[in-house]
């Protein structure tokens, strides 16, 4: 069992026991966060920035780093729904 811990208004952790897109483990702990395409990687609307547990996290495919191009992306930013934790990982969502 491993935890994705979502930093916003308030810290929520989410205890996970199989791999699942941070949008997902957002979406189980009740935290909201935006996800405009419907999490299909065309919109950028759920940009997460990971704080701790990067290598804990799917590696960016050809999508998503299409969108964060286009967004001109932060190092360490993500697409919550492309990044699939598979270990304890921290992000900011706003």
């Amino acid at each position: 069992m491993f935890k994705v811990t979502l930093r916003g208004r308030q810290t929520v952790e989410v205890d996970l026991e199989r791999e699942l897109s941070i949008l997902a483990a957002a979406a189980r702990g009740e935290v909201p966060l935006t996800h405009t395409c419907g999490g299909h990687a065309r919109c950028g609307t759920c940009l997460v920035t990971v704080e701790e547990g990067a290598d804990h996290l799917s590696p960016v495919g050809a999508s998503e780093a299409r969108i964060l191009k286009v967004l001109k992306a932060a190092p360490g930013q993500r697409l919550g729904c492309q990044a699939w934790a598979n270990g304890d990982v921290t992000c900011k969502v706003d």
